[in-house]
């Protein structure tokens, strides 16, 4: 029974990520509104029926989606190496590192990006689901953080203060296109800058 059950478990988990992965994808092309069950399901290569299995319904879908869609941010701030660093050369390459997963997470949700920014205001659980991913990057952010430098005071501050500098060259980065501003420049004052508000100087 055991050596059957494994093979139906990996299978049904392999489908449910097809699933949340043509959600994402349709999302990303149509907009959430625009996007309907239907359509992801057929994106994934299932029936609608197979679908419903999986989610009880379109808001179901879309929190799941976005869950698995989290788990790429969660990555970036559990790098082992900022453990080991002990100079701010290891240091500033840590927050490179960090900014490189940011540019890479809002380059490939950039079509969604706005539109999800907007569901956090019209619809609470979209917003719980947001403040609850950015409480748990955080808390991982200032765990890290801890461990490494050696002044903690103001630690979740400094954290969160660090975050929103990355993040805001990310979200000017995107709009680069209304924008006229050397990128290269502002990337690295960027990490300055956040080299400088982690430190404390």
């Amino acid at each position: 029974m055991e050596k059957t059950a494994k093979p139906i478990q990996a299978r049904s988990q392999k489908t449910k990520e097809k699933l949340l992965t043509a959600a994402i994808t349709m999302y990303a092309k149509n907009g959430y509104h625009s996007t309907t069950v239907d359509e992801i399901a057929a994106e994934a290569g299932v029936s609608t029926g197979i679908a419903y299995r999986y989610f009880r319904n379109k808001k179901d879908l879309l929190l799941s989606a976005l869950e698995f869609a989290s788990k790429s941010v969660r990555d970036i701030v559990s790098l082992d190496s900022i453990d080991s660093m002990d100079d701010n050369t290891d240091f500033r390459k840590y927050i490179d590192t960090v900014l490189r997963s940011f540019e890479d997470i809002h380059d490939r949700f950039h079509d969604i990006h706005e539109e999800l920014e907007g569901l956090q205001h019209t619809d609470e659980d979209v917003r719980k689901f947001y403040a609850k991913v950015s409480r748990d990057m955080m808390e991982n952010v200032i765990d890290k953080l801890s461990h490494f430098l050696p002044d903690h005071a103001n630690i979740r501050e400094k954290a969160y203060l660090a975050v929103s500098l990355l993040e805001q060259y990310c979200h000017l980065k995107m709009n680069s296109y209304q924008i006229n501003l050397d990128f290269s420049v502002l990337r690295e004052k960027t990490i300055d800058t956040v080299m400088m508000v982690l430190n404390g100087h």
